[in-house]
This record gives C-alpha cells, sequence and structure tokens, in this order.
C-alpha cells in the first residue's frame, strides 16, 4: 500500500494491512522515532508516542482520520525520550502501558533528563544550530535528524508534562480485539534495561521499537549489545514478514540479521582496540566506518558504541 500524506511535518503514515501503520518520523521533524497505530477493533493503541507532545498532537489526529476515534492504549516501548515524551497528549483519554522496570526508568531516568532539559533546551537548540550553519552539505545530512529533535525539545518543554504509564506488566500481555490481538513481549537487558515489542501474529507485523535500527547507527550504551542480539534472534524466529523498527524506513528478517552482524562488527573492532593496548579512546575518532554502513544516519553513534564497548570489553578498565 501506498504512503499516506499524514498532513504532518513530522511524520509520515505507512499503511501495512488494514487498522494497522507505521508512523515513519520524518528528518528534521519533532516526532525523530517512529511509532506505530493499530486498531484492534473496539479499541485503537498507540505504539510509542514520539519525542513531542506536537508530533503526539498530530498522531492523534492521524487516529481520528483513520478510525473516527482517539487511541484508548498507549504502549511505551522503553524509557528514551524520543519514544516516549509524547505521552501527555493521551494521558487524559488512554490507559499508558509498560513494562514494571520501564516505568521505574520513566520515573526516575526520564524525570532527571527533563529536569535537565526545561532550562537548558533553548541553548541547545542556539549551540546545534551554529554548527549545522557552519557544516558542510554532506554534514547537514547527517545533522538534520538532530535538528529537529533540538528544535523539537525547545518548542516543547515550556508546556511539557513527563505522563507515567498508569498499567505495567512483566514479560507478556496481550491485548484481545475483535478484528486482531496484539501481543506485547518484553526482553531484559537489549537496547535498555527492558524493551517491549508489539506483535501481531495474525498480520505478521512487529512493531520492534529501537530494538531494531534500519539505514541508522544504533546506539548500544545504554543497554546490553550481547542480549539485544539475542532479542533479535528470537524476534527473527517468529512468524512475520514486516518489522517496524524505532529508526528508519519498513523492515524485513534481513534487516534484523543485519543488525546483529553491526553489532558483531562493532564488538570486534572495540576488542581489536582492547587488544592493542591503553590509550583506545585516542585511537577511536580516527576509525574509518565499514563501507557497508558508511551511509547510516546517525554515524556520531559509531565511536560512542565503541567507546562503551572498549570499556566493556577491557578487564583493566583504562582507556
Amino acid at each position: 500500500m501506498d504512503i499516506i500524506q499524514s498532513g504532518s511535518k513530522h511524520f509520515t503514515l505507512q499503511p501495512i494491512v488494514e487498522g494497522v501503520y507505521a508512523a515513519i518520523a520524518t528528518g528534521g521533524g519533532a516526532a525523530v522515532c517512529n511509532a506505530g497505530l493499530i486498531d484492534l477493533g473496539e479499541q485503537v493503541v498507540v505504539f510509542d508516542t514520539f519525542l513531542t507532545p506536537q508530533a503526539a498532537q498530530d498522531l492523534r489526529q492521524a487516529s481520528l482520520n483513520l478510525f473516527n476515534r482517539t487511541p484508548q492504549i498507549v504502549v511505551d516501548s522503553h524509557w528514551h525520550n524520543d519514544h516516549i515524551w509524547g505521552n501527555q497528549v493521551f494521558a487524559s483519554e488512554a490507559q499508558i502501558l509498560s513494562s514494571t522496570c520501564t516505568r521505574q526508568l520513566i520515573a526516575v531516568d526520564c524525570q532527571k533528563e527533563a529536569d535537565w532539559w526545561t532550562p537548558n533546551a533553548v541553548q541547545q537548540l542556539t549551540s546545534y544550530q551554529a554548527q549545522y550553519q557552519t557544516a558542510s552539505d554532506e554534514q547537514r545530512s547527517q545533522m538534520l535528524l538532530m535538528l529537529g529533535y533540538y528544535e523539537g525539545l525547545a518548542e516543547a518543554m515550556p508546556y511539557f508534562s513527563l505522563c507515567l504509564p498508569g498499567i505495567t506488566f512483566d514479560q507478556r500481555l496481550v491485548l484481545h480485539g475483535t478484528k486482531r490481538s496484539a501481543e506485547l513481549i518484553t526482553f531484559e537487558n537489549g537496547h535498555t534495561a527492558s524493551d517491549t515489542v508489539l506483535y501481531l501474529p495474525q498480520d505478521g507485523v512487529i512493531f520492534m521499537s529501537d530494538l531494531l535500527f534500519k539505514d541508522f547507527h544504533p546506539y548500544l550504551g545504554d543497554g546490553d549489545p550481547f542480549g539485544q542480539q539475542a532479542a533479535l534472534r528470537t524476534l527473527s524466529a517468529l512468524d512475520a514478514k514486516c518489522f517496524v523498527p524505532g529508526h528508519g524506513p519498513l523492515g524485513v528478517h534481513d534487516d534484523l540479521r543485519q543488525l546483529v552482524d553491526y553489532i558483531d562488527y562493532c564488538i570486534e573492532t572495540a576488542q581489536t582496540l582492547v587488544n592493542e593496548g591503553g590509550g583506545y579512546e585516542d585511537r577511536i575518532g580516527t576509525l574509518q566506518i565499514a563501507q557497508r554502513y558508511q551511509n547510516w544516519q546517525l554515524a556520531t553513534f559509531f565511536p560512542a558504541n565503541i567507546s562503551f564497548l572498549c570499556k566493556r570489553l577491557d578487564p583493566t578498565g583504562r582507556t
């Protein structure tokens, strides 16, 4: 099915099957991550709510346009702000669900982030805009996503309110509807300490959130790369043909394998640096990304991933 014009500068709508849509973040918008709208029958589910209330407001309107009603259920996949800071748009009309661990991380870590961003968002935007103005065209193409991130937060923070999930679960929860059922499956110690996917077994669709990045460098530093690989292998074995990543276009089975391979590449690169001895932080900055990953977005995550892995793999604790 063709992409639907959402009427939003923050995302496009990609129909997957009847009643199931992926909201794919646009570069420079204030969504930043992907989200999902799923019609169960009696209820509409939103999977992740974007970085900002302004993007989430457009997602709420998309639900009205598509289904003639607003969502009754919100699923927070994990605690990172780009996936849940739109919660406040839905909080008065919907139940917000997450794993028990994710709620705890939102309450502590996300609250600390919100407390920091509230007074600092405008300054951070001004600094990034200055970098963007002096960047080359090639650099700007890599910076567009983060420019939207800073612009979105600068606009949102004066009226931002952190909304916690009201219902929590552990490991697995099934949402039953007259049109389809949705299985919420949680993996511990993957991309973060707790990551929930939404699986539609009747449709062969999995909303993966940040357990899957496609054509983007993933961020590995808040989780366990080995655990993320295990989760990807487990999910690859499910009966599904469409995998909606947290960042990037719709994926297929091969994209899960490709991300497993990328993590292997990062681990091998870090292990080589550790084996060569101390001072690897200085050498990380000179690394060239392998050709097969050079066109991926968020290239700044690559050195951060290698640094994180070096510290993890080095038994001496040196840098």
